[in-house]
């Protein structure tokens, strides 16, 4: 997992030349009823493609850092690739939509479970609200979601529900709309 999350940053660094934004920060996701889910979350813009409006990103949640931290609940992660189109560009207050496609396991531990499923694949909309802080590089979503077509009778890992909503706050690390402006 660290290899991977390395990876990943030094992938969005190097494609930054041509970044519009590039967020990086945490993210505090609870199932409903359910397991609280904690992690990281990445999030980039182009300046090629709708700049400030498209975001493509890369979460990774885990249990390990959340419910099943010091407790015996069972530990799970999610890695999550996204699309997120922010409505109201250059405004502080926005509301986005997102599409989340990834990748669901849960760590069953005991040999006696082996049998039930602890892999799904995820599909998730989410709808939420943007805040950008003035003044200041940070920026708080507060988001809900839907795992689509989640099996039923058995077929799906126990503990992944359907519904669940997250807060992610975001620091962003690149804004060469800023740089531009100083330059000039």
């Amino acid at each position: 997992m660290k290899n991977c999350l390395f990876s990943l940053i030094i992938l969005f660094t190097c494609l930054n030349l041509s970044a519009q934004k590039l967020n990086i920060g945490v993210k505090f996701q609870k199932t409903h009823s359910l397991y609280w889910e904690n992690g990281i979350a990445l999030q980039y813009s182009f300046t090629s493609f709708k700049p400030n409006q498209f975001f493509v990103g890369f979460d990774i949640v885990s249990s390990r850092i959340g419910t099943a931290f010091r407790s015996n609940a069972l530990k799970q992660e999610s890695y999550i690739g996204s699309a997120a189109w922010y409505f109201g560009k250059d405004k502080p207050f926005r509301i986005l939509t997102k599409l989340n496609v990834g990748y669901f396991y849960a760590d069953l531990e005991e040999e006696i479970f082996d049998e039930l499923p602890n892999t799904a694949i995820l599909l998730s909309p989410e709808v939420g609200l943007s805040y950008s802080i003035k003044n200041t590089p940070l920026v708080i979503n507060l988001n809900s979601g839907y795992n689509v077509g989640l099996k039923g009778g058995g077929e799906s890992p126990g503990t992944l529900q359907p519904f669940y909503y997250n807060l992610t706050l975001y620091y962003r690390l690149i804004n060469t709309s800023k740089v531009e402006a100083n330059n000039e």
